[in-house]
């Protein structure tokens, strides 16, 4: 039986005073009728007085005592400390707590309590009592104390008391518990350990819990500390878990452990489990968002750092392939030095296109996109690789027809095809049976969801369309090992030899799709091969009769003198570049006035009248920009044509440019040549 020690919010029946009150006494002497009843009634009653200097006097015990405490009321007259000797230890301090509480607060007392009897018996007692202050200081208490070891109706409402904690732990949500013997075997199973793992209670009663819910490794541990519990009476700390649902899968949850030791029962366990499984997984997403906004403002970073850096380089490699082309034509007649120069040549072309890369990584180039066929694209690209594809290699294409048309930049996905295929095809190679297939098909609906063994590197967006097309390239080739397959996207990362690789071909595509809104997933392991699948929104509506249109033919013009095709200004900032311009359109008829210094520039014709036809300027310049360039120029000349080259053709610049009055954006060439025929272009145009 449960303490059920409480001296607040219940107060004894008012007790009559029988030993005081002259109404009560009996005529002949011998005691008052409550006295002679009293000594009929079960339990004991007594009075005790207590002096000012602490004294207890036990005046009066009915014959009672001897019934609970198994002593003689006589005796307990005078050694009132046998009775207090009886007390259970667990109870004694709490009881003369509650006594002197009353006893200072004038109130009645109500107690509980337990006491071993000489014979070695235990017993439940229920006392109450009722102080009273005598004016001179003294403190009389009257007391009447029943057995109530064999009380049924205690007994009964601690029944119903356990009945109705047992519903209120079954009904709280998102808290298990579990109810265990010594043994380990599950004594109460609540409903929130039923959603927690996976077993229903009639399941799991009966059995152990380390069969229910432990994992295997950490099932020697559980057993020791149950034992150290069960030995010291102190509960395991409380702490996180990693549990075991019915399936297997794994459930974390905050464990905390009650141990309870009842009277004539063996040890009981409780185990109280908080599903930490949404945390965790809110844990995941904001490691996830965090990993992939530290990627994405790395990936900027880097972008800013190789445009800037490519964009300077990209003069010098100009510069270095120009003047290796002019020397060619110089040196016909010597054989030995043409070989140099073609090596030179040969050099600066790798040069270029890995600044063509860098740019593209950075997304400092053209990206104007417009609807494009995915399909027509895919046999642009399958026409390259087939002219370059190693014999020991196969290469499979398979387009489904018709598939949507997507809104893209042809020569950027023409290009990540490129990259994605290059790589396939040099995973494979030197391999028995080396395979690289292309899917291209059509996706209807709602955008599937990603495999469980594949990565999604590019999340759809929000907004994604009813229907997509499907890109996927895959090998059979020796696969990605899980530590690798993160960091294949970062520029600069390659696992190739030296000289083979430069690491931008995965980071380019990967700017290129994210600039898309293309989905891109990643599956990968040692020994199976790689895929990699791309899915771009589709566009609604037929482009099936949209066709591009094609580029004028530009007629080739013979050399002639210096100066008969006409005066073209040049400015730039870069010297080697105004040079190099300068030589090549001289060779080519034109006559040059070129300046580094845009103010120069503007002196020159306003002051000396240059008679000049075109005036083509670099768009980054230090002291002025093109267009601030192109404004004076139009203020002086208002009919001169002017153009702008850059290898950045941005949208502010094709917004700020039409105001400026600029007639022609050019984009930077590769090489000189393709600059003097956009020049010829403009110089036919005017001549019209």
């Amino acid at each position: 039986m449960e303490t059920s020690g409480s001296d607040q919010g219940r107060r004894a029946l008012p007790l009559l005073n029988p030993f005081s009150n002259p109404r009560l006494s009996h005529p002949d002497g011998t005691g008052s009728p409550i006295e002679q009843l009293a000594e009929y009634l079960p339990g004991a009653m007594f009075r005790v007085r207590v002096m000012p200097d602490g004294t207890r006097r036990l005046e009066h015990m009915t014959r009672g005592c001897f019934d609970i405490w198994e002593l003689d009321p006589t005796a307990v007259e005078q050694d009132m400390g046998s009775l207090w000797g009886m007390v259970d230890a667990r109870d004694l301090p709490a009881m003369q707590e509650s006594i002197e509480r009353c006893a200072r607060d004038m109130r009645d007392w109500d107690w509980q309590w337990r006491i071993q009897t000489p014979s070695g018996r235990v017993k439940w007692l229920h006392g109450v009592g009722r102080p009273l202050r005598e004016p001179d200081g003294t403190l009389i208490w009257h007391c009447y104390v029943l057995d109530q070891t064999n009380n049924l109706q205690a007994q009964e409402n601690l029944r119903e008391s356990e009945e109705r904690f047992r519903r209120l732990i079954d009904t709280i949500p998102s808290v298990a518990v579990q109810g265990y013997d010594d043994q380990l075997i599950c004594r109460f199973w609540n409903s929130a350990s039923e959603q927690l793992y996976g077993w229903t209670s009639q399941q799991a009663i009966g059995r152990s819990l380390l069969d229910l819910i432990i994992p295997a490794q950490m099932r020697a541990a559980v057993i020791e500390a149950t034992d150290q519990m069960l030995a010291t009476g102190e509960a395991i700390p409380s702490s996180e878990l990693i549990l075991q649902h019915r399936d297997g899968s794994p459930v974390a949850v905050f464990s905390g452990h009650v141990m309870l030791q009842r009277e004539g029962r063996r040890g009981e366990f409780f185990c109280i489990d908080f599903d930490l499984r949404e945390r965790v997984h809110a844990e995941q997403t904001r490691q996830r968002l965090e990993a992939q906004l530290r990627e994405s403002q790395k990936m900027e970073a880097l972008g800013t750092l190789a445009g800037g850096v490519a964009h300077d380089f990209n003069n010098i490699v100009a510069a270095i392939l120009g003047n290796v082309t002019l020397a060619l034509g110089d040196g016909a007649r010597e054989p030995e030095l043409m070989v140099s120069l073609q090596e030179i040549r040969k050099a600066g072309v790798r040069a270029r296109e890995l600044v063509q890369q860098i740019l593209t990584f950075s997304r400092r180039e053209d990206s104007q996109r417009k609807p494009t066929n995915p399909q027509a694209v895919l046999t642009d690209a399958h026409a390259l690789l087939r002219a370059t594809l190693p014999v020991d290699v196969k290469l499979s294409v398979n387009s489904e027809a018709p598939v949507p048309w997507v809104l893209a930049n042809a020569t950027q996905l023409e290009q990540v095809i490129l990259n994605l295929c290059g790589n396939a095809i040099q995973a494979v190679t030197g391999r028995p049976n080396g395979l690289v297939k292309v899917t291209l098909a059509r996706v209807d609906g709602s955008l599937p969801a990603s495999m469980i063994d594949e990565t999604e590197v590019l999340p759809p967006d929000a907004n994604w369309p009813t229907s997509s097309v499907r890109l996927d390239v895959e090998d059979n080739g020796v696969g990605i090992d899980a530590a690798t397959l993160p960091r294949i996207f970062e520029p600069f990362f390659t696992t190739k030899a030296p000289g083979t690789g430069t690491g931008l071909g995965l980071a380019v595509v990967h700017g290129i799709l994210k600039d898309h809104g293309a989905v891109l997933r990643v599956r990968s392991a040692p020994g199976r091969g790689t895929r990699l699948s791309i899915l771009l929104p589709g566009l609604a509506g037929d482009f099936a009769g949209t066709a591009v249109a094609p580029e004028p033919d530009v007629q080739a013009v013979a050399p002639e003198s210096i100066g008969s095709r006409g005066h073209v200004l040049y400015v730039d900032d870069d010297e080697s570049i105004a040079l190099l311009v300068k030589r090549w359109l001289q060779r080519h008829g034109y006559r040059v006035s070129t300046f580094t210094d845009p103010q120069a520039a503007l002196r020159a014709l306003e002051g000396s009248g240059l008679d000049v036809s075109l005036c083509i300027s670099d768009f980054n310049m230090p002291e002025m920009s093109g267009i601030g360039l192109a404004r004076a120029l139009k203020a002086i000349r208002p009919d001169l044509p002017v153009a702008i080259a850059s290898g950045y053709i941005s949208e502010e610049l094709r917004r700020e440019a039409p105001a400026a009055g600029v007639d022609e954006i050019i984009y930077k060439p590769d090489t000189v040549e393709a600059l003097c025929q956009a020049i010829e272009k403009m110089m036919a145009g005017r001549r019209l």
